[in-house]
Parts: structure tokens; sequence; C-alpha cells
């Protein structure tokens, strides 16, 4: 349901060809349109839980598109019925403004963890305090077959970050831009 709903909506815009990030809300009520980004991916790197979860990623399907025939030929019409995984993308959350003291290493016991990817990174980098989406801190990629792994280590990186503990920070030097 939630497939035919963004196809409608791309049909809707008379967006034919070329890639297109779309968000869909479920509700109770059915599908709600989130947004739209066609003609362009949302900046975030999903590639790798898209290969994992997916089987293939926007970018080289994009590729397949224009540069292999054969192999944009082999994909799929839709997507599968069914995950082959379970993956997030968390953004990371700078609770607190100031000097990063210590190199910002992934926390331990986060078993779906694949890729750490804090911004900044290493001791005496600014910290800048997060306020909304563009003002992120970084993300982390967690993969695994059970999602309960996953939201485990997705919950265990929020309160992390709710209790400023995922960074640490000297507050006292204050964030320079």
């Amino acid at each position: 349901r939630l497939v035919r709903y963004a196809l409608a909506v791309l049909d809707t815009l008379g967006w034919r060809w070329g890639p297109a990030h779309i968000e869909v809300k479920r509700t109770s009520r059915g599908p709600v349109l989130v947004e739209v980004n066609a003609g362009r991916f949302n900046g975030v790197d999903f590639g790798l839980l898209a290969d994992v979860c997916v089987g293939h990623n926007a970018y080289d399907v994009t590729l397949d598109a224009y540069f292999d025939q054969a192999a944009w030929a082999a994909l799929p019409a839709l997507p599968p019925r069914a995950l082959r995984g379970a993956g997030r993308l968390v953004k990371l959350v700078a609770s607190e403004e100031g000097v990063l003291r210590a190199a910002a290493f992934p926390p331990a016991g986060l078993e779906s963890l694949v890729r750490w990817g804090p911004e900044p990174s290493e001791p005496g980098e600014p910290v800048a305090l997060t306020v909304d989406n563009n003002s992120c801190a970084g993300y982390a990629w967690l993969l695994h077959a059970d999602e309960a792994v996953v939201a485990a280590d997705c919950a265990a990186l929020h309160e992390l970050q709710a209790a400023g503990r995922l960074f640490d920070v000297d507050s006292a030097s204050g964030a320079e831009s």
C-alpha cells in the first residue's frame, strides 16, 4: 500500500524519470506524504543500508539506468515485500557545545553498529549544539538481521545523547564556528 501510494504521488507530480527520495508516514488513516525530493537524494548516504536491507541502492541503480541497461532491466519493478535485514541511520546529537576533549569513539556494546561518523571526531574540534536536523553531529549506521537488536542499539544511542555522554565536551571553552 505504501509503495502504491508513493508511485501515485510521483505520477501526480508528473515525475517519470530519475531518482526520487520520498518520505511517507504510515498512519491509522492510511499513508500520509511527508516530503518528496524528486531528482535528487536527500544528501545522506543510505547506500549501505539499502544494499543490505533491499538488495540495491538508489545511487547504483541511477548509474545502471544510464550506463548498464542489462543491470537496469534485471531490477525488480517494486521493492521486496520483506526486507533482508533491519537497518537505521541514526542522527547523532550534541547536547552541549564547546570543544571536544577526546576522540569520539563509538560506544561499546552496540551489536548492530557498522559505521560510525561523528562530526566532530578529533580532540580540539569545536562542538556545536544540535538544534535541528541540519545541525546534527554526524551519523551512526545500524544493521542486523534482528530488528529488536537494531531498536535496542538505537535506544541506547538516544539515551547516551540525552544524557550528554556521546561526546566528551569542554563546555567552558565555548564552541567556535
